[in-house]
């Protein structure tokens, strides 16, 4: 019995340990996923971190670019000369944000406030810093005027209605006297747009904290103090409901100022369970198909015997089809053979009869007719020589056919340079080599007769192209080219009647131009599209 169900038994304990394997790989999908999502924040808080350092680095250097000018003038600047100074140098760096200079004496009263464009423009200069800053700060502001060093204080709100980061240093001369110190405010909108315009901030959020108590944003400063903006920032992590343990924290010291950056995800990132649905159903349907295949399989074995029994016939009538098929194949040949051959015996005729005249017109019209004959024996011989019986070769057709014409209506003193571009994968039908056998016919005698002289460098390009769902068949050469008052409606040449003629069957057009070089253009189908 055992023996008789075998094969299900086997396939019930493959289907228990592909399930345990399919468990296995689902946990593993779903831990990689949240290493993803961890990995991706920790990227994104790294490049938070490096943006904010080189934002306030950006501002250090304007600052740095202020003290230098302190530093190295002769004398005291006056406010005027440390105006010009800061429009010209914002200008350099194309800094357009809010900034306030300010030079407080060491009595921390205002003797400087000017931006790049006014004096005073808050009204002020007079006024003392200690009637309406902290005494701990005023304390702090003492000490920097002893210090050689850029320190950045406590983001505050202005009363001009933005929210800047002071950066001071001390005023000194070069003989270090202190006149006080230099108090640059700088707009954090530029600071955090910096930031924000370079990062992910629909699918983040970013938290900044001076001194683990102070929130700032590109609009308001949040330290308890009047808020004169009446904006507020909309990526103010406050808005959206995170938790503080679904961010990360990073501790920055730039110039004496305290910064804790945090970064989170903005929604937290959803994993679906639409891939371990999927993948049960689609292991149960695997198992449920691979059951049904078995049953199948045990009612199919059955069918064998039948099957190669019909395959021996389908063989038998196979090779019978490819003897039929090769009994119409040889009958094609041979009549390609024998119109290639008939058409041939028309040239020769037509080259016995070129014999009986002596006139130079009549010895090149019948020299035209038997070239315009050869051109179609061509398409027949390649036609015999092909494996398929239906398509040429157009660049050993162009190729021989330009030889044949070369040898027939040449000079010796004129040998003509040929340049022939034709991909050699391009094929055409008989009745569109044929067509294009006459009209490459018609203009290379005509360069031969009319274009080609003796003593000259003479050449000829030909070249077929592609494009979209027409072909485009260019021929240019050395000649003069037609007359400017040429009108092709109204020649009564028979070969550019007849490029016109074959040109319009195989749905194409014909144009001509003399600029560069005299050169045909013909676009045109393939005649099996046309069918």
């Amino acid at each position: 019995m055992l023996k008789k169900y075998r094969n299900q038994i086997i396939l019930l304990l493959a289907i228990l340990i592909g399930a345990l394997v399919v468990n296995s790989l689902l946990q593993s999908y779903y831990q990689s996923l949240e290493r993803h999502h961890s990995t991706r924040l920790e990227k994104v808080h790294t490049d938070a971190v490096m943006k904010v350092q080189a934002g306030i680095e950006v501002y250090a250097t304007i600052v740095s670019s202020l003290r230098a000018f302190l530093n190295n003038s002769k004398s005291f600047p006056t406010e005027l000369e440390f105006q010009a100074f800061l429009m010209d140098l914002l200008k350099e760096i194309d800094f357009d944000d809010e900034i306030i200079v300010n030079y407080i004496d060491t009595d921390q009263e205002f003797q400087y406030v000017f931006n790049p464009f006014e004096i005073d423009p808050s009204g002020l200069k007079g006024k003392n810093a200690k009637d309406f800053r902290p005494t701990e700060e005023i304390e702090k502001l003492n000490e920097l005027m002893n210090e050689d060093e850029i320190t950045i204080f406590e983001p505050i709100n202005l009363r001009e209605g933005w929210a800047g980061l002071p950066f001071n240093f001390s005023a000194m001369n070069k003989e270090d006297e202190i006149f006080g110190y230099i108090a640059t405010i700088i707009d954090l909108k530029y600071l955090l747009d910096y930031f924000y315009k370079s990062g992910k901030t629909e699918e983040f959020i970013h938290s900044f904290k001076v001194n683990n108590k102070i929130d700032i944003t590109r609009e308001v400063v949040y330290d308890g103090t009047t808020i004169y903006n009446e904006n507020r920032d909309k990526n103010y992590y406050m808005n959206f409901n995170v938790d503080q343990e679904d961010f990360i924290f990073s501790n920055l010291k730039i110039h004496g100022l305290n910064i804790t950056l945090g970064s989170a995800f903005r929604s937290p990132p959803e994993i679906s369970k639409s891939v371990a649905w999927a993948t049960i159903i689609w292991y149960g349907l695997l198992s449920m198909f691979s059951m049904i295949a078995l049953i199948q399989y045990i009612r199919n074995s059955r069918l064998m015997e039948e099957l190669k029994y019909a395959n021996k016939n389908i063989e038998i009538q196979n090779a019978e089809l490819k003897k039929s098929i090769f009994k119409v194949q040889t009958l094609i040949k041979e009549v390609h053979h024998r119109v290639k051959n008939n058409m041939q015996m028309i040239g020769n005729l037509l080259t016995l009869q070129q014999d009986e005249y002596e006139d130079e017109k009549v010895i090149f019209a019948l020299e035209q007719a038997k070239n315009r004959v050869q051109s179609m024996a061509l398409v027949h011989e390649k036609l015999y020589g092909s494996t398929s019986l239906e398509d040429v070769n157009t660049k050993e057709y162009i190729t021989q056919l330009i030889d044949f014409i070369d040898e027939t209506v040449s000079n010796a003193d004129i040998i003509p340079v040929k340049e022939i571009n034709v991909s050699p994968e391009l094929n055409f039908d008989s009745e569109t080599m044929a067509s294009l056998g006459l009209i490459i016919n018609e203009l290379i005698t005509n360069s031969y007769k009319y274009a080609f002289k003796i003593g000259e460098n003479n050449y000829l390009k030909f070249s077929v192209t592609k494009e979209n769902d027409m072909y485009n068949l260019k021929y240019s050469d050395s000649g003069p080219g037609l007359p400017d008052d040429f009108d092709f409606e109204t020649s009564e040449s028979l070969g550019l009647q007849l490029i016109h003629i074959l040109t319009d069957q195989l749905n194409g057009t014909v144009t001509y131009s003399k600029i560069g070089e005299s050169t045909f253009n013909i676009s045109f189908k393939e005649a099996e599209q046309l069918a």
